[in-house]
């Protein structure tokens, strides 16, 4: 589905202007969790940024033009001050977001982020308990989700029940998909599982299989998968991604990054404010400049369109920067050949 044409007007100008439109703050490193896909690498990495940094964090970024703020981890309930953050985003305006595994939000939290009226995004990852707490790795972990949801529900808040797919749960997607409906929650599915942020690739072997996933693609949960609009256009110029255009990622040590999992950061606001870091960082300039023509293989490539470039694919799966990633080009084979209307033999089996 196509983004709103006003939507669309403001992701070309943010891009064009260098505005961080859409910013993600890491709370913390901390979790209760131990998910087997998780992309930190370390989970008692300090949260060395204060409170007071992050409030003065948020005045840079209203100043900057952020609109969309995302609060995350880690597991974002562990650190103690996150409702005065919360609060004082949405006291300067921002669209609020809440990552969260659900488990921490008793009564008292549910109530603040009613308060707060932030949007509030969950992974479940299956409606069965064995193969939710394989994931998770943590006992009893699907009830305790599952309560948190139904507090969330039961006041309204708007709630977005996400289901990343792999190995162990793609079979369950429509079981999942109706408890969203029975609560009232958004469901969102995806079949994107990446390598750790430190470059370690063992996450990937939780991927399902490109022709098992062909059932699901054009089906209620993947949807359809569409060519990228101007992609496959030689003059096409604007930028491929994101990634340090409009969208960038702040962890808990202060690091600035052009995403949650390119290894890399442009600088670190514990000794340099955002401005500097977004404005100046040769690494932020480096990622958010790059264009089709500078891709050495990608460029002249008819799927180019419908592959969804991701520079911390190509890098981190592949080792090139400007290179195409293997895994995309695999997909994008797929996409190309189901828009034809010639699909491939896909095995079914959960």
């Amino acid at each position: 589905m196509s983004l709103p044409t006003h939507q669309q007007r403001l992701i070309v100008q943010a891009a064009k202007h260098n505005i961080p439109m859409d910013v993600s703050i890491e709370l913390t490193h901390h979790c209760n969790f131990r998910c087997q896909h998780c992309y930190i690498p370390d989970f008692s990495t300090p949260d060395r940024l204060s409170t007071e940094r992050l409030l003065t964090l948020l005045a840079e970024l209203a100043e900057m033009g952020t609109m969309f703020l995302t609060l995350t981890g880690g597991e974002l309930f562990l650190r103690r001050d996150w409702l005065t953050v919360a609060q004082r985003a949405r006291q300067l305006g921002f669209a609020l977001r809440l990552f969260t595994n659900g488990v921490l939000i008793d009564d008292q939290v549910a109530d603040d982020i009613t308060a707060l009226a932030a949007a509030v995004e969950i992974s479940l990852y299956s409606m069965d308990t064995a193969t939710f707490e394989l994931i998770s790795q943590r006992p009893g972990s699907l009830a305790k989700t599952l309560a948190g949801i139904e507090r969330l529900r039961d006041r309204n808040v708007e709630v977005l029940l996400k289901a990343p797919m792999m190995i162990h749960n793609y079979g369950g997607l429509d079981a999942v998909a109706a408890y969203a409906e029975q609560v009232g929650a958004g469901f969102q599915a995806s079949p994107t599982i990446m390598a750790k942020k430190d470059g370690d690739p063992s996450t990937l072997a939780l991927r399902v299989p490109q022709e098992k996933l062909v059932p699901h693609y054009g089906g209620p949960h993947l949807g359809c998968h569409l060519p990228q609009a101007g992609a496959d256009d030689p003059r096409h110029d604007g930028p491929l991604c994101a990634a340090a255009n409009r969208y960038c990622n702040i962890t808990s040590s202060g690091d600035v990054m052009a995403c949650n999992i390119l290894p890399g950061a442009g600088g670190n606001i514990r000794q340099r404010s955002f401005r500097d870091v977004w404005e100046n960082s040769p690494w932020l300039n480096q990622v958010r400049n790059i264009r089709r023509n500078n891709l050495h293989t990608c460029k002249s490539c008819s799927k180019l369109s419908y592959c969804g470039r991701c520079h911390a694919q190509a890098l981190v799966e592949d080792g090139d920067l400007y290179g195409p990633s293997s895994h995309a080009q695999e997909r994008a084979a797929i996409f190309e050949r189901l828009a034809d209307g010639d699909e491939p033999a896909a095995t079914h089996d959960p």
